[in-house]
């Protein structure tokens, strides 16, 4: 009772200074406030994010690890730092997308990305400390703090790009945190806009066939149909492009599909149901364009990754810094380019197969199929397209993991793991933003285990797809 009566308070006063400063901030003062930093508002709004989702876990969902009393709170820095054995989707989605909504009640409060990362940082280290009965977890403050500012951020000027074009449903789903700060401030944040170089949705229908062989074991699946969806965004051109502003210029990938299974797997879920859940996303950090000729534009600098693969036949995700090298040859009526990014993997993951894929009796108490890695990440991209014609991507994702020892999940072993995920497509227009496309997805894993048997696996999709592009 104690806790909810602080819960109560807090919210209260989450309220009640969003009512002061939307007063403070009305008609003539707004415009003289559109630039002004608010560092209390920001604050509050980080803060209040942890009230509510901390909220709902416990007197909603009765989540057992969001019981937290006085006793959880004391003494926090006797709490040991460890690595989580979380479900996959709440540790490398739900993480990042909860240090996004820190980063966005500061973004929103006219903050930079510097002093917004801090917040997130701030946000993440309260939750982990005082919203969870659990340990703090050393995935969870990588994820939420560096992975909420990287989705934070491409949020942040998609919302932005949306109420620029007066998208104003679009703009507070992309920013639900505007609910809060639009409130208290008494404006919308202020921002560039008109930035988009691509906007769409794609729908999409196809099959896929996998195989896999450990030891003298091999294993031959198909699923035979997954429809699904994806949402694209390019912002500003990639090539050509000279910023010290952090993700001034982004790409970014959301997808999801669903289908018949393959009659194999860890679980009768799996055998059941495809599933796909993916994000590619790769962001400039500071780029210059440096000059290679007429009609060649060319930007080099410093990026960041975060990808996100949850399917059922393959689990792996990155968030990396890195360099990238980024050039396109413009010709009267059509062009080409290429991209080339090496990044150093801050935290990864990757599947354990043999736990995936049933190989083994399944552990007795809690414990996941994946494991934290470190490593590379190559990323290479060839492109082409007619000026209003037909277009071509094949974009290469290559990694190379080493899973550490010390952080091992049950059941899970060490060693290097290589991945490469491959996507080709090419596609037409059939009218005025709609195209028409085929595309095939190619994916390879060689895993050198330390203590079984190293194995590969091979993993291929078909898919016909329509894209509509938007905005």
């Amino acid at each position: 009772m104690k806790f909810r009566k602080i819960v109560l308070v807090i919210a209260a006063a989450f309220m009640f200074c969003g009512t002061v400063n939307a007063q403070e901030f009305s008609s003539d003062v707004v415009k003289q406030d559109c630039d002004k930093k608010h560092y209390v508002i920001g604050f509050i709004g980080a803060m209040g994010v942890n009230a509510v989702i901390g909220s709902w876990n416990r007197f909603v969902c009765r989540a057992p690890w969001a019981q937290v009393g006085l006793e959880d709170m004391k003494n926090p820095w006797e709490k040991a730092v460890k690595f989580d054995a979380d479900w996959y989707w709440t540790n490398f989605v739900l993480h990042p997308y909860q240090g996004g909504l820190y980063y966005l009640a500061a973004r929103n409060a006219n903050l930079n990305l510097f002093e917004s990362f801090l917040y997130t940082a701030s946000g993440s280290l309260v939750w982990e400390y005082f919203f969870e009965t659990n340990a703090p977890s050393t995935n969870d403050l990588v994820y939420t703090s560096v992975g909420g500012m990287v989705t934070g951020e491409m949020l942040y000027r998609l919302s932005l790009e949306a109420q620029g074009k007066n998208h104003s449903v679009l703009s507070f789903i992309a920013n639900p945190v505007r609910l809060y700060s639009d409130f208290a401030q008494g404006h919308a944040p202020k921002g560039p806009s008109g930035m988009l170089e691509d906007c769409s949705i794609k729908a999409m229908m196809g099959m896929a066939l996998a195989t896999s062989k450990a030891k003298d074991e091999s294993l031959n699946e198909v699923f035979p149909i997954f429809v699904g969806g994806e949402f694209r965004a390019v912002y500003a051109d990639p090539y050509g492009h000279d910023s010290n502003d952090p993700y001034s210029q982004f790409y970014f990938e959301f997808g999801g599909a669903g289908g018949k299974g393959s009659g194999e797997g860890a679980d009768s879920t799996e055998q059941k149901l495809m599933y796909d859940v993916h994000i590619f996303s790769d962001g400039m950090i500071v780029s210059r364009s440096p000059d290679f000729g007429e009609n060649v534009d060319s930007t080099f600098g410093v990026c960041m990754e975060y990808d996100f693969v949850w399917n059922s036949f393959m689990e792996f995700s990155s968030l990396a810094p890195g360099l990238a090298f980024k050039q396109r040859f413009n010709r009267t009526d059509s062009w080409t380019a290429y991209q080339l990014r090496l990044s150093c993997v801050l935290m990864g993951t990757a599947d354990f197969y043999y736990l995936r894929r049933g190989n083994i009796v399944k552990p007795e108490g809690v414990y996941r199929d994946y494991g934290y890695t470190t490593g590379v990440e190559f990323v290479s991209k060839v492109a082409a397209a007619k000026k209003a014609g037909i277009e071509f991507d094949w974009t290469l994702h290559s990694y190379a993991f080493w899973k550490y020892p010390g952080q091992k999940q049950d059941w899970d072993d060490t060693g290097w793991e290589f991945l490469a995920f491959s996507d080709l497509s090419l596609e037409m227009p059939v009218e005025k933003n709609v195209y028409l496309g085929v595309a095939d997805e190619l994916y390879f894993k060689k895993a050198l285990y330390d203590n079984v048997p190293d194995m590969w696996t091979l993993h291929n999709a078909v898919n016909v797809y329509a894209r509509f592009k938007f905005m």
